[in-house]
């Protein structure tokens, strides 16, 4: 299938792709040419006038191939594909080679384009993502073509050094030859000095010098074809070089998304084997040039500054073959340790006749790391004190692979720079400058080389982190492969923002479900503060970095990003398995959800993340009113520490007025999985445990007795209208206090009984934050008493006595299972 076909599956990237074109190209023969487009070898064809009749030949054929394409088409398609054929005519007839540049250009941006976009499932606009696994077999296969095109080249290239040694092995041949016939030619001149007409060669003579003519003629001629064929293998050197090159920017760069989540695949493999063919080749080609002698008179102006570009070729691709591998932590926190690998793609390549070269590692600010990129070096300015910062540059006969391990590095101090602005310590970056020198196999040069980690954010508390992380998740996100360090646009899309989340929260919820066109619609009303419903109002909005991660949202204490990742945070340690399993519809409005409710029976429910606060999901379902109609009730978020406590499944099952999850799934048949069993107590103990209520249920909460019964007594529920104003203490002692409301009892025992409010007549009474109620209302709390013995605790008066000191610290010295809060 042709690449062009996988991306008309994407509508979304049309835009993109009718601007990519524009005028420098009519996109719709890149739609009807596709797979013709694609198989040609526009990358092999050099642009100079010695291959102008390649050129042509493919402008020749593309117009006989579109006309074909217009006869099976109907009216007016047809029509218009023969504008485009005369139109190419006109555009690159005089200029053929105008038409290879400018497939070059928008095949390899049509890529690059689709890397981009593509790097995540998301799809905007969608109301259901793509499987993340489509991407990966387009990545892959995208991996493979540029492997097979590289090959391809190198393969020709390989070709032309073997023509250079044949036309120089020809060369050499037909000089000795016509070395030895000039030196007979000169012995029969001596030998016949007795001729009398000395200045009338004779015949034979004539012939051969003839002969020895011509000889120089091919000699020559083999001489200039044999430089030509030089240049011509420097400059398919210097094509094939900038793909690998462009491959391993390519490579950085994903491995820079892959920080934000985006599938990675690691081609460093196929990366090396094409830098060993390169510097090998360039050897090759350099020791044809020394083979040269500069006595030679003819062509030799054919190849100079040859030695030169060859020279500075591997020197680039050296320097480009050195890279970290293994980044180090992006956020990085002082007194931490952490590890990093240096890679030197060239293999065996590596000269270490002597010993291993030494890698050294030192952290530098973004001023120092511009100043890198302009200058080739830095100022020496300290910036900071790293650990363990050098390591051996070694070759593994294992893994065929030349490296360098950092372990147990750690960052002892950090200089910051005067800060521009606002700007805060978590939006300051640094990055780990690698460098040595190196000497390769074949070369007397020897190279400094140096690589550059990705930006970090240096962070002194984990109070830092989520700020920190927000700068990092902004630059991997939005970063130009070229660019000067480390400069991110300020402003982005909303669409590619939406990329980035949906790459994000799938990455760290660790989840093949992707956001919905719903959820981005919530994102995008929450961060620019309008409530429009309609997606396509905000595709083409920018969203700032302030929007992002600066300001906090309206009405809030918090940024769009703290609660964004308040909510990965939340569905990655509690709620993963409901939220694949499409239990939880997530990133909805407060007022979306009611409009879906209210199109439901009674008792149907939904799970959405919290709008109020970070890291929070509630509970909202329909149901009739006690004023009369129906209402839509939300429970009060449940946070970590809440689900920590009882999970989601065991909360949705305790609420006995839910019913059907949204739209009209049954609650237990969905549910049923995720129910906790009930525990039994052991070694002749009661299991005490708690369940959630909501205003108008009751939790029921079970205490066991301090002298367990072997034998089990069935449970008395109580609740504080079954007692009131505390009737069952004895007329001897008075708890009550005139005129409060006061809160629920604990039945400990058949003899002991704890007010939860602290009384002065009782000082050592438990206070009421040891019992967490659900809305801090007596009318909340059901208690099951479950005790031995033959006293009953019932609504009424029980002959009680009063409790002892020691009865009192043996009850503050319980364990007891508290209820919760939402």
């Amino acid at each position: 299938m042709a690449f062009w076909a996988e991306i008309m599956k994407q509508q979304q990237f049309l835009p993109q792709l009718q601007e990519l074109y524009g005028k420098h190209f009519p996109i719709e023969v890149r739609h009807y040419l596709a797979e013709w487009i694609e198989k040609q070898p526009w990358s092999s064809i050099n642009i100079n006038p010695t291959h102008e009749n390649l050129a042509r030949n493919l402008l020749d054929t593309m117009i006989s191939e579109l006309q074909k394409v217009s006869t099976h088409m109907s009216y007016p398609v047809n029509c218009q594909l023969n504008e485009y054929a005369a139109l190419l005519k006109t555009m690159f007839d005089q200029q053929p080679l105008e038409l290879v540049n400018t497939m070059n250009c928008l095949l390899m941006r049509e890529n690059q384009l689709f890397q981009e976009l593509q790097q995540t499932s998301v799809t905007v606009g969608l109301a259901n993502p793509v499987p993340a696994q489509t991407f990966v077999t387009t990545n892959s296969e995208r991996l493979k073509q540029e492997d097979a095109n590289v090959l391809q080249q190198l393969t020709q290239l390989n070709n032309k050094i073997k023509t250079i040694q044949m036309y120089h092995s020809a060369f050499q041949q037909i000089s000795e030859a016509l070395e030895r016939e000039q030196q007979q030619l000169a012995q029969c001149y001596q030998s016949q000095q007795h001729l009398q007409q000395a200045n009338s060669p004779l015949p034979e003579f004539t012939k051969q010098e003839e002969s020895i003519n011509q000889q120089k003629s091919t000699r020559d001629d083999h001489r200039r074809k044999r430089n030509y064929s030089i240049m011509e293998a420097v400059r398919s050197l210097e094509q094939v070089q900038g793909l690998v090159l462009n491959m391993i920017l390519n490579w950085k760069r994903r491995l820079q998304l892959s920080g934000n989540g985006a599938y990675f695949e690691d081609n460093l493999g196929s990366l090396q084997e094409w830098c060993d063919k390169l510097a090998e080749m360039n050897c090759q080609i350099q020791k044809e040039l020394a083979l040269i002698s500069t006595q030679e008179d003819v062509a030799v102006d054919q190849i100079s500054g040859v030695p030169e570009k060859l020279s500075s070729l591997l020197s680039n691709l050296v320097r480009s073959a050195f890279l970290v591998e293994k980044q180090p932590p992006q956020v990085l926190k002082t007194q931490s340790k952490f590890s990093s690998t240096v890679r030197f793609l060239f293999g065996v390549k590596l000269n270490t006749q002597t010993k291993p070269p030494i890698v050294k590692a030192i952290i530098i600010t973004e001023q120092q790391a511009r100043v890198m990129r302009q200058h080739g070096n830095i100022q020496s300015e300290n910036t900071g004190e790293i650990t363990n910062s050098s390591s051996l540059l070694e070759f593994s006969n294992a893994t065929k692979t030349t490296s360098a391990s950092f372990r147990n590095m750690s960052l002892k101090k950090i200089k910051r720079s005067d800060r521009r602005g606002t700007e805060s310590v978590t939006e300051e970056k640094f990055a780990v400058l690698f460098s040595s020198e190196l000497c390769i196999t074949g070369s007397e040069m020897k190279f400094h080389v140096q690589a550059l980690s990705l930006p970090i954010v240096v962070i002194v508390h984990g109070s830092q982190d989520n700020n920190a992380t927000a700068t990092i998740l902004w630059d991997n996100a939005f970063s130009e492969i070229e660019r000067l360090p480390f400069h991110v646009p300020d402003r982005v899309s909303w669409s590619q923002m939406c990329e980035t989340l949906n790459m994000k929260f799938m990455a760290e919820v660790q989840s093949t479900q992707g956001l919905c066109k719903e959820h981005f619609v919530f994102l995008a009303q929450k961060i620019f503060d309008e409530q429009s419903y309609i997606l396509d109002d905000f595709t083409n909005r920018m969203v700032s970095w302030s929007q992002f991660n600066k300001e906090n949202l309206p009405g809030r204490t918090f940024t769009f990003w703290q609660w964004f990742d308040g909510v990965m945070e939340l569905t990655k340690k509690h709620l993963k398995e409901y939220w694949n399993n499409g239990l939880i519809i997530g990133f909805v409005s407060k007022q979306y959800a009611n409009r879906l409710l209210n199109l439901r029976v009674n008792g149907t429910f939904l799970l959405r993340f919290s709008d109020s606060e970070i890291g929070g999901i509630t509970i909202a379902w329909i149901d009739d009113s006690e004023k009369g109609g129906r209402q839509v009730f939300n429970v009060q978020p449940f946070t970590t520490k809440d689900l920590t406590i009882r999970s989601l499944g065991d909360r949705v099952r305790d609420i006995d007025r839910l019913h059907y999850l949204f739209p009209e799934r049954h609650k237990d048949e969905t549910f049923k999985k995720y129910y906790t069993k009930e525990a039994k107590g052991k070694d002749g103990y009661l299991h005490a445990g708690v369940k959630t209520t909501v205003n108008g249920e009751q939790t029921q909460m079970v205490v066991p007795g301090m002298l367990p019964s072997p034998v089990a007594q069935p449970p008395i529920l109580c609740t504080t209208s079954d007692v009131p104003r505390w009737q069952q203490i004895p007329s001897g002692i008075n708890y009550e206090k005139a005129d409060v409301s006061v809160t629920p009892s604990i039945a400990l025992s058949p003899h002991i009984m704890i007010p939860m409010n602290q009384d002065e007549e009782f000082p050592n009474a438990i206070q009421g934050s040891h019992l967490l109620t659900p809305f801090q209302s007596g009318n909340d709390l059901e208690v099951d008493n479950y005790y031995e013995g033959d006293h009953q605790f019932v609504s009424g008066t029980e002959n009680l006595h009063v409790p002892s000191e020691l009865d009192l610290n043996a009850f503050l010295n319980m364990d007891i299972e508290n209820s919760t809060e939402f």
